[in-house]
């Protein structure tokens, strides 16, 4: 029996589409950019990912209407609209796997899955820790296998030197691995944040920023700290139920490290 399934809602048709991958992790920032482009653009829901490998839990409603829902990863889409634009796919989700095995055969899924459409790149986006608390204008950390992709995004003002992370944990990483091993161009971008904050608007703004300035998105980046509390309470019972269970599965981190380095 398969353990993770996608169920395909409906075929759109992409000309060789940018894959966002926005999953739950450090500071929620993936998530919470996801879940903005999601909003702002529009976009339409194509596909969902179900798993064995996600938290055991039915959700419920907030509005407390006994009405109760499965974990699960949501594909979007964008058409472009424009010739400067580019057409989209955007992956969100309540959860990612509690155990490793469960993170190799989702990620597996996700890429064979989207490499029907012939993506021109995949990125991923994680939260970059670094333990410190503090109000500055937030850095957008970068990762990736090719040397060419890292000197092109390097030029675009993304920082790739210096990061100290040691690991990247989860989807965002092996994402990137498994769309290398596919042949598609992969980049995991990473918004600064203390590590210490639930969900982080500040960093969620950074990584916004460089991703419409990146794909000519026109979008109103006002609504951004609004749109992050109002995931608030799902956020809240998710990270609560998934570090629980999770915990034991995460490899600990040096105490020798200067970064926390843990991008979800």
């Amino acid at each position: 029996m398969k353990t993770t399934e996608i169920t395909i809602l409906k075929k759109p048709e992409l000309n060789n589409p940018i894959f966002i991958e926005g999953l739950p992790g450090v500071g929620y920032i993936g998530r919470n950019v996801a879940g903005y482009l999601i909003d702002t653009l529009e976009a339409e829901k194509f596909a969902e990912l179900y798993s064995f490998h996600f938290p055991p839990v039915a959700m419920l409603d907030s509005d407390k209407n006994g009405k109760m829902s499965a974990l699960k990863n949501e594909f979007y889409f964008y058409k472009a609209k424009n010739k400067n634009e580019k057409d989209i796919i955007i992956l969100i989700g309540d959860a990612q796997s509690m155990d490793p095995i469960g993170h190799y055969e989702i990620t597996k899924e996700i890429i064979d899955f989207i490499k029907e459409y012939k993506p021109e790149m995949v990125i991923t986006i994680g939260g970059f820790a670094t333990g410190k608390l503090d109000n500055k204008t937030k850095t957008v950390f970068g990762a990736a296998v090719k040397d060419e992709i890292i000197a092109t995004f390097e030029k675009k003002g993304i920082k790739f030197k210096d990061t100290n992370i040691g690991q990247i944990i989860g989807a965002s990483g092996l994402l990137v691995l498994e769309a290398e091993k596919n042949k598609i161009d992969a980049i995991c971008l990473m918004g600064e944040t203390s590590g210490m904050l639930l969900s982080d608007p500040k960093a969620t703004e950074s990584v916004l920023e460089f991703i419409t300035k990146y794909l000519n998105l026109k979008i109103d980046m006002s609504k951004i700290e609004e749109k992050v509390k109002e995931t608030g309470d799902v956020i809240k019972k998710i990270e609560s139920l998934q570090k629980k269970m999770t915990l034991q599965n995460m490899p600990k981190q040096s105490t020798n490290d200067e970064h926390l380095g843990y991008i979800g």
